[in-house]
């Protein structure tokens, strides 16, 4: 069991971090017994654990009892780990004195250490020069900067944590974010920003397809980003624009059969306007006023129908949600009343969120947002896989985004070539296979037709996440997941003659794919062995474990 001695104000962080990395622990009670004690904290936690952990980037008591004096402090730098930069962004404290360096400032190696270890003979000691409860607040309210996005910041720190323990000679219990039977889960997801051609008559939708068709086609092809099938493709478009706005040919922009056809074997979820011709308030950015949409859920009632009846999700395209509660009940209405459905999640349009979005996205009545992610880049904003509760909410959950189709390719964005972007993928969904959550998929309902023709890259995409051993559920089902693992408590732990005791208290409700159980088997830091390290056992809603580590 860790018990965890922190600041007041600290405690609603920490119950969160505690949900992402999900093993036995409570808030550090005085008279009991624990094999691991986090601390931030000025005063020695009253308690005599194993292995010590003390977070802080200012000096504590313990510092002055060993010998332990700070350097100098940075901001916003990083540490090395595993040979590669993680990202710190509040104070990074170097470290004088006594202990063992385990780790050092990634931009000047060469200074004092920011972690070291001291070894005592009946505990360790492990002192870390910056504030982790600060470091998680920042990445799950403000999220990481565009140049770190491919860093999965928050996941390496609950993998550094882990480590220490285990290389303390003290086994773990966790419930990793990983399905039973599968590798990571995966989350498709469309935006419905525009269902038809025939709705824009020489507007800037209009002449930005002609452009984008015709010469667009023409440069990306000398770029390397494009192929002459489809800059034949795109121009075909264009000829046959007239038929299609006679109807005599079919609207190349409605892309809900089609998206039907492709994903009836992974599920997802389209996200759908509820009012036309909405700009939104508090808007920011010169083509703000192009943010209206000409159709809302009405206009596709037809389509909506078909895709319900499939097993499909639909959930909302806020416009005002992010902002106002009141409009935000408008828009969930509007989507309820179309679908039947009484939970329905949100991602905003244009991805517009501010710090106090998500509990007026709560108090609106919404169960999830799936907001949390990049325009301009793809990759970890929130420095996770995980869905998690984002703070000012007490029930909503954030389902972050990582995968967006116009980020990979758009010219005003990345604009990368298919193998540039095939590669960036392939290292997020490397991500996933190391350390389990969700990649989350955002690919526009436009995107299989011309002028974009993405489609055999999705499909593409598809069957690499099949093949990484990907659970493919939609946004409600995969937050739902989620919810039951994070209602699971740990009521006991122990550890005693090679063996692991464990009582667990479940929620209301079961979870498909199953939950399973990570036992860490402890070792030795520097250790060659090549034995399995851990034992993995499904939850199938068994209170009470023995668990033997022979």
């Amino acid at each position: 069991m860790i018990g965890v001695a922190c600041k007041g104000a600290e405690r609603e962080i920490v119950r969160e971090f505690f949900e992402l990395f999900k093993t036995p622990w409570e808030f550090l009670l005085e008279g009991r017994n624990y094999d691991v004690v986090i601390s931030t904290l000025d005063e020695m936690p009253k308690a005599d654990p194993r292995l010590l952990i003390i977070f802080s980037s200012t000096p504590v008591k313990f510092d002055e009892l060993r010998g332990i004096s700070i350097d100098s402090v940075a901001f916003d730098h990083g540490i090395n780990h595993d040979r590669t930069r993680l990202p710190i962004y509040g104070r990074l404290a170097r470290l004088r004195g006594k202990g063992q360096p385990l780790m050092y400032d990634y931009n000047q190696s060469n200074s004092g250490p920011v972690v070291v270890k001291i070894s005592e003979p009946h505990r360790k000691i492990v002192r870390v020069g910056y504030d982790l409860f600060n470091e998680v607040a920042f990445l799950l309210s403000q999220g990481q900067p565009i140049e770190n996005s491919l860093i999965p910041t928050l996941e390496a720190h609950i993998s550094l944590l882990r480590s220490w323990i285990i290389e303390a000679g003290i086994p773990l219990v966790e419930i990793p974010p990983i399905p039973w039977e599968h590798s990571f889960m995966a989350c498709l997801t469309h935006d419905v920003d525009f269902v038809g051609i025939r709705r824009h008559k020489f507007d800037h939708t209009f002449w930005g397809f002609v452009y984008r068709a015709v010469v667009g086609s023409v440069i990306d092809l000398f770029r390397g980003r494009g192929s002459l099938a489809r800059l034949i493709r795109n121009w075909m478009a264009v000829v046959s624009l007239p038929l299609v706005y006679l109807r005599l040919l079919r609207d190349f922009w409605d892309q809900f059969e089609r998206y039907a056809e492709i994903d009836k074997s992974f599920s997802s979820t389209f996200f759908l306007i509820p009012f036309r011709d909405r700009i939104g308030d508090k808007l920011r950015g010169r083509f703000s006023g192009r943010r209206a949409t000409h159709y809302d859920i009405s206009d596709v009632q037809k389509q909506v129908e078909m895709l319900v009846e499939q097993g499909f999700e639909i959930g909302l395209h806020g416009i005002d949600a992010w902002h106002s509660a009141e409009k935000g009940k408008q828009e969930l209405r509007r989507i309820a009343g179309a679908t039947g459905q009484q939970e329905v999640g949100v991602r905003m349009h244009w991805l517009y969120l501010d710090h106090q979005s998500p509990a007026v996205l709560e108090q609106a009545g919404f169960s999830y947002d799936s907001t949390f992610g990049y325009n301009e880049t793809v990759g970890y904003r929130a420095g996770t896989l995980q869905v998690f509760r984002p703070l000012g909410a007490t029930h909503l959950l954030e389902l972050p985004l990582h995968i967006q189709d116009t980020a990979l390719f758009n010219p005003r964005r990345m604009a990368l070539s298919e193998e540039a972007a095939w590669d960036l993928c392939k290292t997020l969904i490397d991500g996933a296979t190391y350390y389990g959550g969700v990649v989350t998929v955002l690919w526009h309902l436009r995107s299989l037709a011309p002028e974009r023709c993405w489609g055999e890259f999705y499909t593409r995409l598809l069957q690499e996440l099949r093949e990484r051993g990907a659970w493919f559920g939609t946004a409600r089902r995969v937050v739902d997941w989620f919810r039951w693992r994070r209602s699971v408590v740990f009521e006991e732990s122990s550890f005693n003659n090679n063996r692991v005791q464990l009582r667990l208290k479940y929620g209301s409700h079961g979870s498909d794919p199953p939950l399973f159980l990570r036992v860490h088997k402890p070792h030795r830091l520097g250790s060659m062995s090549t034995e399995r390290t851990f034992i993995d056992i499904p939850l199938t809603g068994q209170s009470s474990m023995e668990i033997s580590l022979d």
